[in-house]
């Protein structure tokens, strides 16, 4: 089980009775953030997790339409861009903010777009200097506004569409490839 820390990145990590219908399998769901105490033996490539509670479950976001598609994404991306065993903060928090957007009610297109762009600015990866000016002018109201506010603002769906076009080509430029969760994007319409 691969898990996104605050403090130490990426972590890979045993989890017992995390099997079945049990507690811990229900805390270890996709984008669930929990509290955990884990130990980890010096060399060893997984940790043993000893304690796990729930703090903020994603069933809701998993069981609605408009944004489950999202949600292998967002772990599939954040995992990807946050190398094991270094700091996660920044990557953590975005995570968590774009969560919480989406659990206000704010579109699952805009929620991917925002995230991509910050998930690439953390990265250094975003070429925002040579976008078109409708999608420059919407890389600044996402670098002034938190998700929610911006999902106030009239978006027009051209500028997401070449913001779209934009974050794909950088990411795949990065990886060299494409993320295997990227095709469940195109059911969010």
């Amino acid at each position: 089980m691969a898990l996104l820390t605050k403090d130490h990145g990426v972590l890979r990590a045993a989890v017992r009775g995390a099997r079945g219908k049990s507690k811990r399998a229900a805390a270890l769901q996709l984008l669930t953030e929990v509290s955990l105490t884990y130990f980890r033996r010096e060399g060893a490539d997984l940790a043993r997790v000893d304690r796990l509670e729930i703090v903020a479950s994603a069933f809701d976001l998993a069981s609605r339409a408009e944004s489950a598609m999202l949600l292998p994404y967002l772990a599939e991306s954040a995992l990807t861009f946050v190398p094991e065993s270094e700091q996660g903060g920044d990557v953590y928090r975005l995570v968590r903010h774009v969560l919480d957007a989406l659990g206000a009610g704010v579109p699952a297109p805009l929620a991917a777009r925002y995230f991509e762009v910050w998930l690439l600015r953390f990265a250094g990866v975003l070429p925002e200097e040579d976008a078109p000016p409708a999608v420059r002018a919407l890389l600044g109201a996402i670098r002034r506004l938190p998700l929610v506010a911006l999902s106030r603002e009239a978006q027009p769906p051209a500028a997401l569409d070449a913001l779209e076009d934009v974050t794909r080509e950088a990411r795949r430029n990065f990886l060299g490839h494409e993320l295997k969760s990227y095709r469940f994007l195109s059911a969010l319409g």
